[in-house]
């Protein structure tokens, strides 16, 4: 399972589940950061919230992972924040390993001709 939205400020956010493993991904103004825990499965759709300088992600696991993306840098959080007055984002479900920011391969080079003699 794959999720992917794009935040304020042109970043994206990137979330996919690799067998026990989660994987984050945000890109956007020409950098990248990524994080990788393991979570076991997902109980349930991970949730995003837009909080009070910046946006919290809720993976909801055993037990529950939460991150907190504030001036593109992606901090994991140590205990459940408080989500009374948080704004849900839509997270858009997309296929595994569609992570667009990714370097895709160089395609193959045409060797050189050798120079004409001189």
């Amino acid at each position: 399972m794959a999720y992917q939205t794009e935040l304020d400020g042109g970043q994206t956010i990137f979330l996919e589940q690799q067998g026990e493993q989660t994987s984050v991904q945000v890109h956007g103004n020409g950098q990248r950061q990524g994080s990788s825990v393991q979570t076991g499965a997902w109980k349930s759709p991970p949730r995003l919230y837009r909080v009070d300088g910046g946006v919290l992600l809720e993976i909801q696991a055993e037990p529950a992972v939460y991150y907190r993306l504030e001036g593109g840098q992606l901090h994991s959080l140590d205990e459940a924040p408080a989500l009374g007055e948080a704004e849900q984002i839509d997270l858009k479900e997309v296929p595994d390993g569609s992570d667009d920011s990714k370097m895709k391969p160089m395609e193959k080079m045409e060797p050189m001709k050798p120079m004409k003699p001189m």
